[in-house]
């Protein structure tokens, strides 16, 4: 005799999304704060137009003047945007890591980049397609919004970073380097070699060893063979200068940037 509540019944109206409430599918989560940040429904959007994938170190992600075919965000390890002046060596503007996003032309409108962007620690990302992610933006206001915030949150790092290299010690500018990349990597260990540093801080090589030696035996920080562990991090920040201060609080404060439209050919 066949009951008309079944076993099988109780268990699909058990677990029914609705009726616990769950209106929106579940599509999985991201390591990245940014898409973290996102509201369920959107998250959803944006992680179905993406894919896993590994980034080796030295893999170009995007070069000066070459086409944006995709954009990624970061979920682990670490990659550099350089730019260079004449024939000199590139100088680093940003360390980018799990909190941070590749791609950022393509929400200004723009499909090439002036800049270079390199892995420099192995990492996985989401990685979208351009013209996908384009395609959310034009759809979503709230992926939109978070994006430009992140825009204006590179717009505060770079100009800071200006003032910061022109204005302040070497010593200042490496505790700053060291607090930004340490933030950005979401690791107190920042795996970047002496001579990378120098680079990045566009200053000899012999004066970042002095420097970071100076930290060590103050047990600031520690030195390994291809990086630099933070140890006293409330020290370090007494070293820096105030910029480091600036630029992560420009990156960790809430999005309040309104909706702005724009136009995406």
């Amino acid at each position: 005799m066949e009951h008309s509540s079944s076993p099988l019944r109780l268990i699909e109206n058990e677990f029914n999304p609705k009726r616990l409430g769950l209106d929106e599918p579940f599509c999985g989560t991201s390591r990245n704060e940014l898409v973290s940040r996102l509201s369920a429904s959107s998250q959803c959007r944006l992680l179905e137009s993406c894919e896993t994938v590994s980034l080796n170190k030295g893999q170009i992600l995007y070069d000066r003047g070459t086409p944006l075919r995709h954009a990624y965000f970061i979920e682990s390890g670490g990659c550099s945007v350089t730019t260079r002046a004449g024939d000199c060596l590139p100088v680093e503007i940003h360390t980018l890591g799990m909190k941070d996003f590749v791609g950022v032309p393509l929400v200004l409108g723009m499909h090439v980049s002036p800049h270079r962007c390199s892995v420099r620690v192995p990492s996985q990302a989401l990685r979208i397609h351009s013209d996908q992610l384009i395609s959310l933006i034009k759809k979503d206001v709230e992926l939109e919004k978070m994006l430009l915030g992140y825009v204006q949150a590179i717009l505060i790092h770079s100009s800071q970073l200006s003032a910061c290299n022109s204005r302040h010690t070497l010593h200042q500018r490496l505790a700053r380097w060291l607090l930004v990349a340490s933030d950005r990597l979401g690791s107190r260990e920042v795996p970047f070699t002496h001579s990378y540093i120098a680079n990045a801080l566009a200053v000899r090589r012999a004066g970042v060893t002095v420097a970071l030696g100076s930290m060590m035996r103050d047990g600031v920080i520690g030195c390994r063979r291809a990086g630099v562990v933070v140890m006293d991090e409330a020290r370090l920040k007494a070293m820096s200068c105030d910029c480091h201060g600036i630029i992560l609080s420009a990156h960790n404060r809430p999005c309040a940037v309104p909706p702005l439209r724009i136009s995406y050919s």
